[in-house]
């Protein structure tokens, strides 16, 4: 569960393959998840300085629930400017900007358990609900299209002037600009595509065929496509060896340990599985007042009782959680989340806390190596 663990698998796999791997990969733990960002370039930048002048063919491992499609363009487009083939290897899930990033490449060699996905950009913004509560808004220009599809064609209405009357609450929800935003995106998004794709794939028709079927053929922005599908669609997928894929997983087994990918980063959960704050939190008085209390009677009860508890310095849980990393067999940079959690039982037995997230930034991970 390290970049110490992982070091021998870097080693094994370019062994097999013949040739050096760098990995990207970026935290998939749900409510701790990470983004690919413009800010992996210069670590990416270092990766490639190291490899020899005189080998030619790079493998780029990435898992990843996508980010920033400008960034898998600068990435391949790196690649592209310093080796003359290049590999994309998935061990597990790269979707969206991740996919962009895989159609550059001259080989996707997809692990059976892999996918890629559909690369509709999603859009958020914020929204008022019909009890005026804010909320966060997600589409994309083919939600907005499919809209106007379904008032058309399923409702039945063609007159011009019931179909603006129609258009009118998706105006006041989204908001024109961000409707102008969303089909922004998709013509970047297919225009991003078209261009990885014209990269090895040199009969323009294809490219725009795949780059289209990835941009609106799929009803959900989560829909997964497999290494049959993405073959099927005319993407360069290979089908690696049981050893490769093997060593492929382990891979993306480790990470996901060290990432704790499997479980949802919960505060609550964090609390109760810390022994000293749940002793601590276990040992305040609970006040049980009748239901009917009127409110201003209760408040200087419990006023009362607080003014009898002594107080005491509470000790805050403390965590790092990896959620980005860019390695290779010569070294490691990786991003961290330094997580504070103080938590306290309230009077009426609520559990309250306060929980403080900074990033580290992209910093060395070769302490581990050191002390190994």
């Amino acid at each position: 569960m390290s970049y110490a663990t992982r070091l021998p698998l870097y080693q094994r796999l370019s062994e097999l393959r013949k040739r050096p791997v760098i990995t990207y990969v970026t935290s998939i733990r749900p409510n701790m998840s990470c983004q690919m960002v413009g800010d992996a370039l210069t670590s990416i930048i270092e990766q490639i300085e190291k490899v020899p002048k005189d080998i030619k063919n790079i493998d780029f491992l990435i898992i990843s629930n996508g980010g920033d499609p400008i960034t898998s363009l600068r990435i391949m487009s790196l690649l592209r400017e310093r080796f003359s083939k290049i590999a994309v290897l998935l061990p597990y899930v790269a979707y969206s900007a991740a996919t962009v990033l895989s159609l550059g490449a001259d080989q996707i060699v997809m692990h059976p358990y892999s996918n890629l996905g559909p690369v509709d950009p999603q859009l958020t913004v914020a929204h008022s609900n019909e009890k005026g509560v804010q909320e966060r808004l997600q589409f994309s220009s083919e939600d907005l299209r499919n809209y106007i599809d379904f008032i058309k064609n399923d409702v039945g209405i063609t007159d011009q002037q019931h179909l603006v009357a129609s258009i009118e609450p998706l105006l006041k929800d989204v908001g024109a600009l961000p409707i102008g935003s969303a089909k922004r995106g998709q013509q970047l998004s297919l225009t991003l595509s078209e261009k990885m794709l014209s990269w090895h794939i040199k009969d323009n028709q294809k490219a725009k065929t795949i780059a289209r079927a990835l941009n609106s053929s799929y009803y959900h922005h989560g829909y997964a496509v497999d290494r049959k599908e993405a073959k099927a669609i005319g993407l360069p997928v290979v089908y690696a060896n049981d050893e490769i894929n093997n060593t492929l997983w382990s891979i993306w087994q480790d990470y996901s340990s060290e990432m704790r990918c499997d479980v949802a980063f919960d505060v609550t959960r964090e609390i109760m599985d810390d022994p000293t704050a749940r002793a601590a939190i276990s040992t305040i008085p609970i006040v049980n007042l009748p239901v009917n209390t009127p409110p201003d009677v209760a408040k200087q009860i419990l006023t009362a009782v607080a003014q009898k508890i002594p107080v005491t310095t509470q000790a805050t849980i403390k965590h790092r959680v990896l959620i980005a990393a860019i390695e290779s067999s010569e070294f490691a940079r990786a991003v961290y989340n330094d997580i504070e959690i103080l938590s306290w039982r309230g009077l009426d037995a609520s559990l309250e806390f306060r929980c403080n997230i900074v990033s580290s930034g992209w910093t060395d991970n070769n302490i581990e190596m050191e002390n190994s």
